[in-house]
């Protein structure tokens, strides 16, 4: 699940130098392995100009929550006017105390203490959405890891279900969605500006909405009655159009950063067989049908959270955005209201002085027995401030097991050996090209750079 305020961009997942084919202002702003952006390289506060666009990106720890947590002076890109269409009238566009007060009707439902039962259900229900992942030939891993998010919030998370179609309609949408979002962000300084996406966008729109109706109609509420839709709908007084506004921004959110953590996890698995050796060893031990079910937990998945992290970490939303509402200050650096501030996530998450090594993929960087000790905390992946993502408990609960079912069930293999990986330009970043074969598991994984064991090839970015 995301912040109400994400980003474009991603990472290599090499040690190699990824080919960097965009614009200098935009390799400043997305490249989070770019030196310039960088904490300290630039400065607290570095002020850049694309045409009459003018952004300041905050490099400063510090500044970066001073800003993320100061709603009464920094807008959430969410609220913009050019998103309204996307936005509507629901909590993700909603500002100040009409926005806490929404946060504050679906707490209840949302808590950690009720989302911590969660694990049996998601394995459960992550075997079942296996059932429909392709094994006799490469799959497109974007697209059916967003099929299977939005099947396990669907089912474990909003107590509903969804035709197959329509699911599978909502996988490939959450693509078009979430570029159409970003571009209509990115270009609202020139609305003039053609987007030939918008007629794609507005057919993506209408099967998010579709899902969404169809997730209120096939609803099954928790016995107190307070699971997030019941609430949702008896502070609608049961009128659907109320509703359907959080709920649709719910089913998107709940997809997109999920989605896109597991599709790179699966990237990072076909390029760390050990690893995935490593995952399904523990997934036998603590996944079985005959747990308890208080077992089924991350906290005794070290191995498969500590992945989860360092997937989080290379390849997580790389940057929130924000506009002053009037003019202000960003510690010294004067800012003019309305123009764009950019939080680099991405550059925090690899400040050398934080990680050792931070450019390269080191899930053992987090095991409990690594010294010194990090805090996942220090890597903001749900965002920060009033903003910070509603769905947080779930989302913790949902990507380690559900990585570890798909693990214990399926080996995954690059495919084809040499494709290029690139990174999509959305809110959340995705392995764009990325296929693979999700074969049923084998008796022994395979062996560090076999022929069943590609290295998939660094990432390039568009």
């Amino acid at each position: 699940m995301i912040e109400e305020g994400g980003g474009p961009g991603g990472c290599p997942a090499s040690r190699e130098e990824p080919r960097v084919a965009h614009s200098r202002t935009l390799r400043f702003w997305l490249d989070p392995a770019n030196i310039a952006v960088r904490l300290g390289q630039a400065g607290p506060v570095a002020r850049t100009r694309a045409g009459p666009a003018v952004a300041f990106q905050v490099n400063d720890p510090s500044l970066i929550r001073q800003v993320g947590c100061g709603e009464d002076i920094f807008q959430s890109w969410s609220a913009d006017p050019c998103l309204r269409d996307f936005t509507g009238n629901g909590f993700s566009g909603f500002e100040g105390q009409a926005h806490r007060d929404r946060r504050t009707l679906m707490k209840p439902a949302l808590a950690a203490p009720r989302l911590t039962a969660l694990g049996p259900s998601v394995r459960d229900s992550t075997e079942g959405l296996l059932a429909g992942l392709p094994a006799d030939r490469p799959v497109d891993i974007p697209v059916e890891m967003s099929r299977i998010v939005a099947g396990l919030v669907i089912e474990t998370v909003l107590n509903s279900g969804i035709s197959p179609d329509t699911l599978a309609g909502l996988a490939r949408a959450r693509s078009v969605l979430s570029a159409g979002v970003f571009w209509k962000y990115a270009l609202s300084p020139w609305p003039w500006v053609p987007t030939p996406r918008g007629r794609a966008f507005r057919r993506a729109l209408g099967t998010l909405n579709e899902a969404a109706r169809e997730v209120y109609a096939r609803h099954r509420p928790d016995a107190d009655g307070n699971d997030v839709v019941s609430l949702l709908k008896r502070a609608s007084d049961n009128r659907p159009d109320a509703a359907l506004h959080d709920l649709r921004a719910l089913l998107f959110a709940g997809i997109e950063a999920t989605a896109s953590t597991l599709a790179w996890a699966c990237y990072e698995l076909g390029r760390h067989p050990d690893h995935q050796a490593a995952i399904r060893a523990e997934a036998d031990a603590v996944l079985g049908t005959d747990a308890p079910a208080d077992a089924v937990r991350p906290d005794l998945m070290p191995r498969t959270a500590g992945f989860v992290r360092e997937v989080t970490r290379l390849h997580g939303i790389p940057f929130l955005v924000r506009r002053p509402r009037h003019a202000t200050y960003v510690g010294e650096q004067p800012v003019p209201a309305g123009a764009l501030v950019t939080l680099p996530l991405g550059a925090v998450r690899r400040d050398p002085a934080r990680y050792a090594r931070p450019e390269e993929f080191d899930p053992l960087r987090w095991s409990p027995e690594a010294h010194p000790q990090l805090s996942p905390a220090a890597l903001l992946p749900y965002g920060l401030g009033p903003r910070y993502c509603p769905g947080a408990a779930a989302s913790e609960i949902l990507t380690p097991v559900a990585l570890a079912s798909l693990v214990r069930s399926r080996t995954l293999r690059t495919t084809p050996p040499g494709r290029t990986v690139r990174v999509s330009l959305e809110l959340t970043p995705m392995p764009k090209g990325l296929t693979m074969m999700a074969s049923p598991r084998e008796p022994q994984p395979p062996v560090p750079g076999s022929a069943n064991g590609e290295q998939a090839d660094p990432v390039r970015r568009p």
